[in-house]
């Protein structure tokens, strides 16, 4: 479901609940299209943790909107800790994410995508009206596509070219409208000031992913994620330390958990708002480090630069992704 290997079809969590007022007239929760994952090529299985090592660096694939390392073989959980950033927004004309999250699934395996990819993380995504309205065409190309041909591989791809280019093309023009109009004006300010908003989320992809409406979190805040697999479900938890509140969700599913991911995803075909380093500490993944496996790196192919993760520690348990 990619239009290129590590190309994805393009995501916005635009729900009324949100952006309110903003995009009330865009779309509701329930419409709001999925993401599908990145396809790398097939890896082999997990090894047995290597000897002490320095510093990893893993191969990488780039042009992705993930930023991170995914593994694949047989799973039953990934985990990790991360600090939120800080946040700050940076273009006008075009939605802006920065998503830390772990799961199980989603990569392509022997030539099948892995689903279903179960995800859960935290979000910060930077909106003004004038960027959503841009994203408004694309987003109903991948709606349409997921509706009619997400199982003709080709065409959706093709479905999905189109949306990037459409995506692409309509938020340079919002974002040139918005370098002109400026926020000064009532007329600037009502369509291309920005706000940042911040969630807590799960997924279960090709569903829609599915935000804690009664939490949050604020920059600094310390966040732990876990997804688990014990052949009949999916555990999904997502905990802020700081503020001392936990979500966690099962979904029932058999499909075997067949990669596992740690990322920072942003929006495809967008800029990059600014944030502070996001660093994954205690990753595991079946209670071993990243360096127990054949780590793959991914990086965004941002309009402002490409976005990709630092090398993995010592210890094998950490990394840092920075912009």
């Amino acid at each position: 479901m990619t239009t290129t290997p590590g190309r994805t079809r393009i995501r916005s969590r635009l729900a009324a609940s949100v952006v309110g007022a903003i995009v009330v007239v865009l779309v509701s929760p329930s419409l709001v299209p999925a993401q599908a994952a990145p396809e790398p090529a097939p890896k082999p299985a997990p090894k047995s943790p290597p000897a002490a090592k320095s510093e990893q660096t893993p191969p990488r694939i780039r042009g992705t909107n993930w930023a991170g390392y995914v593994v694949t073989g047989s799973f039953e959980s990934v985990s990790a800790e991360w600090v939120e950033p800080e946040v700050t927004c940076s273009d006008t004309g075009v939605i802006q994410r920065v998503v830390p999250w772990v799961g199980l699934n989603g990569t392509l395996v022997n030539g099948k995508q892995a689903l279903p990819l179960m995800q859960t993380g935290s979000e910060a995504i930077c909106v003004s009206p004038a960027g959503a309205l841009a994203s408004l065409p694309g987003l109903a190309v991948v709606n349409l596509a997921s509706a009619t041909v997400a199982d003709n591989p080709a065409w959706f791809r093709n479905a999905v070219r189109a949306a990037q280019s459409m995506n692409s093309q309509i938020g340079q023009a919002a974002s040139e409208g918005c370098a002109l109009l400026g926020t000064g004006s009532a007329q600037g300010a009502a369509m291309c000031a920005q706000q940042t908003y911040r969630m807590a989320l799960w997924e279960a992809y090709p569903a829609n992913p599915v935000i804690y409406p009664d939490v949050s979190s604020n920059p600094g805040d310390t966040m732990r994620a876990s997804v688990s697999f014990d052949g009949k479900a999916y555990t999904m938890t997502l905990a802020n330390v700081t503020q001392n509140w936990t979500r966690t969700t099962v979904a029932e599913s058999d499909a075997p958990a067949l990669s596992a991911e740690i990322i920072v995803e942003g929006q495809l075909n967008s800029a990059l708002p600014t944030f502070s380093p996001i660093t994954f500490t205690n990753v595991q993944i079946d209670g071993k480090p990243l360096t127990a496996f054949e780590p793959v790196s991914y990086s965004i192919g941002a309009t402002n630069g490409e976005l990709g993760p630092g090398p993995i520690n010592e210890n094998g348990t950490g990394f840092t992704i920075a912009k």
